[in-house]
């Protein structure tokens, strides 16, 4: 991931990459047939883990909708704002038009196992008269648009105007449960 987020994508070289780690560049090829396959696997070694521990914990009786979804949406904001995320973030923004492959590919194991994670914790929210059926069911991508704000935000103005941490997800998680308009 270090050679990806110096260099790009594009401007990664398989070379530096194999002298990083100490092995010869054929040795790579033994491994990943393509950089855009080492590329995949080094993402998914990394931003992927916390949504293996949400799926677990989704399939556990205790525990309520809300403590789930908080925890789920936890990991994410911690991943998104780690470093190496967001280096895969600017990759993908900004050369993902050239790479069609890995957008199909790292959508799958991100945005739509994500999305389908969403979606298991609010049906069972659903059925435990936890969650109000309705658009956000439908459409759970809104749940994360926060987060990913949250990343791209800190990622280009960190050092401009810095939002707090704890102060934007307690308003993500007011919003979500609470809503801002009163009937």
């Amino acid at each position: 991931m270090t050679e990806f987020q110096e260099y790009g994508f594009h401007g990664a070289n398989l070379s530096r990459i194999a002298q990083r780690a100490g092995i010869a560049k054929g040795t790579i090829y033994l491994y990943y047939d393509s950089k855009e396959a080492l590329f995949l696997a080094a993402v998914g070694k990394h931003v992927v883990s916390i949504m293996g521990e949400s799926e677990a914990q989704v399939d556990v009786p205790g525990g309520t909708t809300k403590e789930l979804l908080i925890h789920f949406l936890r990991g994410m904001y911690n991943r998104f704002v780690d470093s190496e995320a967001q280096a895969v973030f600017r990759i993908l923004i900004a050369e993902g038009d050239r790479m069609p492959e890995v957008m199909r590919d790292y959508h799958a194991m991100t945005v739509q196992r994500g999305t389908t994670l969403l979606s298991k914790i609010l049906e069972r929210g659903v059925a435990r008269g936890e969650v109000r059926p309705g658009s956000v069911v439908r459409m759970p991508h809104v749940l994360m648009a926060p987060t990913v704000f949250f990343a791209v935000h800190d990622m280009m103005f960190k050092n401009v105007k810095p939002v707090d941490f704890d102060s934007f997800f307690e308003a993500h998680i007011d919003m979500l449960m609470n809503g801002c308009l009163i009937d």
